[in-house]
């Protein structure tokens, strides 16, 4: 379970990172890579730790992480309704 929520987290964070270089967000972009670096810190020791039993848990942390940051965009850029209908 923990090595979803790392995982949730970095890729989610990625998702944002590219975003924020995408917009030119200078500042946003240099603050997400230092949570990212404590995201991916926790990801590799949860790896670790836990060999290839990780990797059902990192998948699905990451395919959330992926999506929620996906919809969590969408939703601050104004383009979710857009995108349903």
């Amino acid at each position: 379970m923990t090595a979803m929520v790392a995982t949730f987290a970095l890729v989610f964070l990625r998702a944002i990172q590219q975003q924020n270089v995408i917009h030119g967000h200078y500042w946003a972009a240099a603050l997400t890579s230092f949570t990212m670096a404590a995201a991916e810190v926790a990801v590799v020791l949860q790896v670790v730790a836990r060999t290839w039993s990780a990797v059902p848990w990192i998948g699905a942390g990451g395919a959330l992480g992926v999506t929620a940051a996906m919809a969590a965009h969408r939703a601050v850029s104004g383009k979710w309704w857009r995108a349903r209908t």
